[in-house]
C-alpha cells in the first residue's frame, strides 16, 4: 500500500489573519477537557486507530513484496536446518527419558551447544514454534498478495484496456502494418471476423482515432497464478496438520511372535506372525516379507503380508517394511515375582568399533534395560555365544546401577529384578506413520498443476488493432506487447499476412466484377 505524506497548506485568509491567538477558553484558564476535543493541527489530540485501520496496516505489511521475500528466505533457512541437523523421532519426544538419551547420543557432535539447539527447536525443527510461526506468516503473506492482486487480474480479464496511443503501434514487441485497397470499415470488419474464426475475443472500442479493437485469447489464464499461490498455502496447511496431529515412528520394531502397542493415542496393537527375507544368487536382497496381524482395542481388524512397497493401511495409519535383524527375547520380573516385561529387545544398534550389537527398552517403572551381545565373528569380548550382557540405568544416570552376563534360559537376579534371556528371535523394523494432512497436500498439488498448466500451456495473448483511412485505402496496424515466442510470433505474422492477402484479393474481385 503506497501512502503519500500530507503537507499542510496555508490559505490567503490564514496569512492575512496573522499569528494564531489564544482562544477565549485558553485565556480563561479552562482545563483542556473543558475546551472541547477539536484539534486544530492534529497534534493536540491523537485519535486511536480503528480496528479497520489496524487491519489495513497489517494487510499492507503482509502483501509487501520485501516482507514476502524475507519470509521465503527464512522458511528456506529453517527447512535447510531441519535437513542438516538430526531430528528427534516423534516417539522419542513424547518420552522425556528417551529424549535425554537421544540428546546424549548427539552431544559428542554438538558439545555445549546441544542444550541451546534443543531450546531453539533445531532438533524438532518442523514442529518448532519458530518454524510454524514463519510458515504461518508466509501463508498469510501469500494470501494477502493473492487477495491484493485478484481484483487487478479480474479487471484486466473482464474489462481490459482497449485504447492505446499511436506510439504503441511503433514500439510494441510484435507489430505489423499494411495498407489495403479497401475502405477502413471493410478492413476493420475483416479483421474482427478473422479474429473470431481463430477463437479470439473481440472487444470493439468506438473511440477514435480510426476504428479500434482489442483481441485476446485465454483471458482467464492469468488466474493460474492465483491457483498456484493458493496451492502453496494448501500444501503448507497439509504439512502443518500432519506435523501437529500425525506421527511418524521410524524405528518401530516387532519381534516375531510378540504383539506390541502402536501408541501415539491409538488403541492399535500389531504382531508379526513371521518374517522372511530372500536374496538373489549374488547376495543382493530380493524380498522382505512380514506377515502382520493388526488389532484395534483387542479386535482383529487387518491381516496382511507387508513388503517394502506394499504397506498395511488402517484408518490412516500406515505400516511400512523398513529393516530387520535379531532381537533378544527377555523376561523381566520384579522382586515379588510379578512379570514386568516379556518381549524381544531389538539389537538394532552397533557400537562405533562394530564389536557389539545392542538394544534397549524402558521398563514400566522407568528403568532402562540395555541388552548387549557380541557382533557376529567377534571373540574375546567377554560375551560368549548363547550369552548377553544386561545393564540397568536409573533415571538420567550415565553409569549402570546393575549389570550381569546372562546365560540363555537361566534366570538371574540383577539389581531388584529377575532377568531371563530366553532366546534369539528375528525382528522386523517398521515405519509407522499417520499423515492426516496427506489429502490436503494432494489437493494443493492438484491446484498447483492446474495453475501451472493455465500459465504455461494457455498463455494470455493480446493484440491491439487500429484501422484508419488513407489516400490509398485503409491502414491496418497490429501490435502486441506480449513476449516473443515461436508459436505466438508465427500466429501474429500469419495473421498479418493472411489479412493483407484477403483484403487485396477482395479488392481485386470487386474491381473485376465492376
Amino acid at each position: 500500500m503506497k501512502q503519500t505524506d500530507a503537507k499542510p497548506t496555508r490559505t490567503a485568509a490564514a496569512d492575512s489573519a496573522g499569528p494564531a491567538q489564544p482562544s477565549a477558553a485558553r485565556a480563561a484558564g479552562m482545563p483542556p477537557a473543558a475546551r472541547g476535543s477539536g484539534a486544530v493541527d492534529g497534534l493536540d489530540d491523537q485519535a486511536a486507530l480503528s480496528p479497520g485501520q489496524v487491519a489495513g496496516h497489517i494487510y499492507a505489511f503482509l502483501y509487501n513484496k520485501s516482507v514476502g521475500l524475507v519470509l521465503i528466505l527464512l522458511a528456506g533457512l529453517l527447512g535447510l536446518m531441519g535437513a542438516i541437523f538430526p531430528q528427534m523421532p516423534a516417539s522419542t519426544r513424547a518420552d522425556a527419558q528417551a529424549a535425554e538419551q537421544w540428546l546424549e547420543q548427539v552431544r559428542p557432535v554438538f558439545g555445549g551447544w546441544t542444550g541451546v539447539l534443543r531450546g531453539l527447536g533445531v532438533f524438532n525443527m518442523f514442529t518448532s514454534v519458530p518454524f510454524l510461526v514463519v510458515m504461518g506468516l508466509l501463508a498469510a503473506s501469500i494470501l494477502a498478495c493473492t487477495a491484493h492482486r485478484l481484483p487487478v487480474i479480474w479487471r484486466a480479464s473482464r474489462h481490459p484496456r482497449t485504447r492505446v496511443t499511436a506510439r504503441f503501434f511503433d514500439r510494441a514487441r510484435l507489430r505489423s502494418h499494411f495498407t489495403a485497397p479497401v475502405s477502413a470499415e471493410d478492413a476493420f470488419e475483416a479483421v474482427c471476423a478473422d479474429a473470431r474464426r481463430h477463437r479470439l475475443r473481440v472487444i470493439v472500442d468506438e473511440r477514435g482515432p480510426g476504428r479500434n479493437a482489442y483481441l485476446d485469447r485465454n483471458h482467464w489464464a492469468p488466474f493460474g497464478t492465483v491457483f498456484a499461490h493458493l496451492a502453496f498455502v494448501v500444501v503448507m496447511a497439509g504439512f502443518v496438520v500432519s506435523s501437529l496431529t500425525g506421527f511418524r515412528d521410524q524405528q518401530f520394531t516387532l519381534t516375531v511372535g510378540y504383539p506390541k502397542d502402536v501408541g501415539h493415542g491409538t488403541a492399535l496393537s500389531v504382531q508379526a506372525n513371521s518374517f522372511q527375507d530372500t536374496y538373489y544368487e549374488d547376495g543382493s536382497p530380493k524380498d522382505y516379507v512380514a506377515d502382520l496381524t493388526l488389532l484395534d482395542a483387542g479386535r482383529q481388524v487387518a491381516s496382511q503380508e507387508v513388503r517394502v512397497n506394499t504397506p498395511l493401511s488402517y484408518h490412516g495409519v500406515m505400516f511400512h517394511q523398513s529393516y530387520f535383524g535379531v532381537s533378544a527375547v527377555m523376561r523381566v520380573a520384579d522382586a515379588s515375582g510379578a512379570e514386568l516385561l516379556h518381549d524381544g529387545v531389538a539389537l538394532e544398534w552397533s557400537t562405533s568399533d562394530k564389536i557389539f550389537n545392542y538394544g534397549h527398552t524402558t521398563l514400566p517403572d522407568g528403568t532402562v534395560l540395555y541388552v548387549v551381545e557380541a557382533a557376529s565373528g567377534q571373540v574375546g569380548t567377554g560375551i560368549e555365544p548363547g550369552q548377553v550382557r544386561v545393564e540397568l540405568y536409573e533415571g538420567e544416570a550415565t553409569t549402570p546401577s546393575a549389570e550381569a552376563v546372562l546365560d540363555q534360559g537361566t534366570p538371574s537376579a540383577v539389581g531388584d529384578y529377575t532377568l531371563t534371556f530366553e532366546r534369539e528371535q528375528q525382528f522386523t523394523g517398521m515405519i509407522v506413520r499417520r499423515d492426516p494432512g496427506a489429502p490436503i497436500v494432494w489437493v494443493g498439488f492438484g491446484l498447483l498443476a492446474i495453475g501451472v498448466c493455465m500459465t504455461m500451456f494457455f498463455p494470455h495473448r493480446r493484440i491491439w488493432v487500429r484501422v484508419t483511412d488513407t489516400d490509398d485505402g485503409a491502414l491496418v496496424q497490429l501490435a502486441s506487447p506480449d513476449r516473443r515466442d515461436f508459436g505466438f510470433s508465427a500466429f501474429f505474422t500469419d495473421m498479418a499476412v493472411r489479412l493483407s492477402g484477403r483484403m487485396t484479393q477482395h479488392a481485386e474481385r470487386t474491381d473485376a466484377d465492376a
